[in-house]
């Protein structure tokens, strides 16, 4: 179809077109090659799913695919199409077209790509892509606003209609600015209108004028105006705009840097548009020496923080050696009393031994007990602590160090601690063992002190037979 409707509007050069939220209107007395041409509109439209209406002065219908054209020729007629718009996607056909649906596009928030019927060459920009209307074009993938945060955040209109763009992407071009063709100049000034109104903090209306406030030292109100600026001051806008919106997080902060800056920098009595062109660059300047300023004081209070981080992780560090080493000497300690023990056992003479044998098993017993208990109580308090200190790290992680991220946050202290985490357990589980095995050990030879095992062999010996 889209063909068809250039071949015609070609044919129709010299009468009143106009094109108003998706339908085209023609009005005038047309040639017979120009009702030919509408005619295989009118035959397209059939499946393309749009609608043609052909109306004479008197109003009466015709169907221009079985009408005689000769009897039309030269008779006031007003076509109407209405073109069919597929998902996320909006087919123009005019300028005036283009024009509106620029003027629309903050109420049509899923629009991906507007499609302009003989565009020689797509308008890429961050947030919108306008390209040809070609024969056969579908749907469009679905709008994604990553291009930074909405305007009206920070320019906040106080009263009136006028306000600052929804989004900054639409109005940013990918490429170059120094274009002439008619669709990009139309896109071009809504560009510079849309920047304008996002380098603000109020606009309201008064007495039927559209004023700005810039707040700084001192806050200005001037009236917005209207002024076309040139490729170059165009360019400045858009890097300005960049700049604050798209370029990394903080942009508020560079928002209120650049109308701070603007506001100092202006002279009483001009226009925002008119002066915005001179006093920008020197204010976008200004304000990126200042971002800078402000950035290298965060990398101090950052670097700081960082070096309160490694403290802190090597005083968690030195806690968790700590207790290894207090679980590892306890454990020797318990075992050296099991060996005092039995060495005491078996260097006594054996003529006193046979009178201290349940003394002696009772001794074991009890070395055992104690062995035991010492293990579970230090084990249990080990956790403890380290249960408690986990739930604080994650206090001052969430606290402290909300702006490193997951994995930067891993690496600088997560990783560490929980390989520290893991020679504890590694050496708590050995000493558990070796505290298992000589506790077991006191036991069997309490049992052999009064004979336990030797009797429960004969009853087994005697069972077997």
């Amino acid at each position: 179809m889209p063909s068809t409707v250039a071949a015609a509007l070609d044919a129709s050069a010299g009468l009143t077109v106009s094109e108003i939220n998706g339908t085209l209107t023609v009005t005038g007395q047309l040639s017979h090659p120009a009702l030919a041409a509408w005619r295989e509109v009118a035959k397209a439209c059939a499946i393309d799913h749009c609608r043609l209406t052909c109306r004479d002065e008197f109003d009466e219908i015709h169907d221009l695919r079985v009408a005689d054209l000769n009897e039309l020729e030269g008779v006031d007629l007003r076509l109407t199409v209405e073109i069919a718009h597929p998902a996320n996607a909006v087919h123009v056909a005019t300028a005036d077209g283009l024009r509106r649906v620029l003027a629309a596009l903050n109420d049509l928030p899923p629009v991906s790509v507007v499609r302009l019927l003989g565009l020689a060459e797509p308008i890429r920009t961050l947030g919108i892509l306008i390209e040809p209307w070609m024969d056969g074009d579908g749907d469009a993938a679905p709008k994604m606003f990553g291009s930074g945060p909405s305007p009206r955040r920070f320019a906040r209109t106080i009263a009136g209609s006028t306000r600052a763009p929804r989004e900054i992407g639409s109005w940013l071009i990918e490429g170059e600015c120094a274009r002439t063709d008619q669709a990009f100049a139309v896109w071009r000034g809504f560009s510079i209108n849309s920047i304008r109104r996002s380098l603000v903090n109020e606009i309201y209306d008064a007495d039927g004028v559209v004023r700005v406030v810039l707040a700084g030292t001192p806050t200005r109100r001037l009236e917005l105006g209207e002024a076309d600026v040139d490729a170059a001051s165009f360019a400045g806008l858009q890097a300005a705009a960049r700049w604050v919106y798209v370029e990394g997080p903080d942009a508020e902060l560079r928002h209120t840097l650049v109308t701070n800056e603007l506001a100092r920098e202006w002279r009483d009595g001009e226009a925002f548009a008119c002066g915005l062109e001179k006093s920008l660059p020197v204010a976008l300047e200004s304000a990126g020496l200042a971002y800078r300023a402000h950035i290298q004081q965060g990398s101090k209070d950052t670097i700081k923080s960082l070096s309160d981080l490694r403290k802190t992780l090597a005083e968690e560090m030195g806690k968790v050696t700590q207790q290894t080493r207090d679980l590892t000497s306890g454990l020797w300690r318990d075992v050296a009393v099991a060996i005092v023990t039995i060495a005491f056992r078996y260097s006594m003479d054996a003529a006193k031994v046979a009178t201290m044998k349940p003394t002696y098993a009772l001794v074991f017993a009890l070395v055992a007990a104690y062995i035991v208990t010492s293990q579970v109580v230090t084990v249990r308090s080990n956790r403890a602590f380290l249960k408690v200190a986990a739930d604080a790290r994650v206090l001052w992680r969430q606290k402290g160090y909300a702006y490193l991220s997951n994995d930067e946050f891993d690496a600088l202290a997560g990783t560490p601690l929980l390989q520290a985490r893991g020679i504890y357990d590694r050496v708590e589980a050995t000493a558990n063992w070796v505290a298992g095995i000589v506790a077991t050990g006191l036991i069997a030879s309490a049992g052999w002190e009064v004979n336990v095992w030797q009797t429960l062999f004969r009853r087994l010996a005697e069972m077997s037979c």
